[in-house]
Formats: structure tokens, C-alpha cells, sequence
């Protein structure tokens, strides 16, 4: 299993591709922008992309999905309390941060706590870390942890929008 690791949109988000080196079978983890420059990467690797996996559904993590999805039929994973904010572009603060109106595809498969994605012969585990977002969470791939917006390197995700709590974000790291 390889990680690569691509910063994306004004934001500088950091898109990630999970990659299994045998099946060649490809997660791609919050693409928040510039689809293209994801989509050459997949190519590049010659990857194919089975799911497109969300840490959290803020607009930053996923302005690609709609052409991403539409060029490779990936299936679309999010928790299910994050579910919502893909259908409504004030819950996802697109509509707070910018001009654009965008319709995003709803999910294909719903996350909770504890549950896995077979990606290849490997599993990628889900960690509910509410606190960011009510949906927010983390991926285990291997011995690596991928955190998206509940944990930065020397700070922690913002509390400060709707579904964020400062109280329940420090429980979440805590687990």
C-alpha cells in the first residue's frame, strides 16, 4: 500500500491517493480541487480509482468529486452524519466561502465508526472523530493515519462551524 499525498484548490488542501501496488486499485481521500491534477495523477500511476472517501464534507474536501466521479465511476464514501452537508451548500459553507454554485452526487455507501474498506488485500479502517464536523474521521491505512481536518501537525482541526465542538474534538483525540 502507497500513499501519495497532493495539495489542491486555494485552500491547499491535501488530497491523498491510496494506492494497492498489486491490484492497482486506487481510494482517492478528500479531493477538494483541481480535478484534473487528480485525475493525471491516478492516470500516471495507472491506477483505477474504486472510491473517492471523505474525512469530512467541508467544500475545501470536495469541489472534484462531481468530475471525478463522473470520468471514473468511483463510488462515493462519507459518514453518515456528514451525508447531509453534500446536499446543501450552507452546511458544507461552499455558499459562506465562495460565488460558485455546485450540486454534489450523493453517497454511495454511508460510514460509521469501526467499519473497513477493502482496497485491494488490504482494509483501510474508519475512526468516527467527530468535533470538526459532526461526520468528521480518520483513516488507518497500515501503520498510518490519515486525519484530514480533526488534526494538523501541531493543531487541531477548526471547532468554530456548524457540527463542530472544541469539548468533542478533544474527546475524538483522545481515542
Amino acid at each position: 500500500m502507497k500513499i501519495f499525498k497532493y495539495s489542491v484548490g486555494a485552500l491547499g488542501t491535501n488530497a491523498y491517493i491510496i494506492l494497492d501496488e498489486k491490484t492497482m486499485e486506487a481510494m482517492l481521500v478528500d479531493p477538494g480541487d483541481e480535478p484534473d491534477k487528480l485525475l493525471n495523477a491516478l492516470e500516471s500511476k495507472g491506477a483505477h480509482l474504486t472510491y473517492i472517501i471523505l474525512t469530512h464534507a467541508h467544500f475545501d474536501h470536495i469541489l472534484a468529486i462531481p468530475k471525478i466521479k463522473e470520468k471514473t465511476g468511483a463510488s462515493l464514501l462519507v459518514h453518515k452524519d456528514d451525508a447531509p452537508m453534500l446536499a446543501d451548500n450552507s452546511l458544507n459553507l461552499l455558499s459562506r466561502f465562495s460565488v460558485r454554485d455546485m450540486a454534489f452526487p450523493s453517497p454511495d455507501r454511508l460510514l460509521t465508526d469501526g467499519d473497513t474498506v477493502k482496497l485491494g488485500d488490504s482494509e483501510i479502517g474508519i475512526i468516527h472523530t467527530p468535533g470538526h464536523t459532526l461526520g468528521s474521521i480518520c483513516l488507518s491505512v497500515g501503520d498510518d493515519l490519515i486525519s484530514g481536518d480533526t488534526l494538523f501537525r501541531e493543531n487541531i482541526g477548526r471547532y468554530d462551524f456548524p457540527g463542530g465542538d472544541f469539548d468533542t474534538i478533544m474527546d475524538s483525540l483522545q481515542r
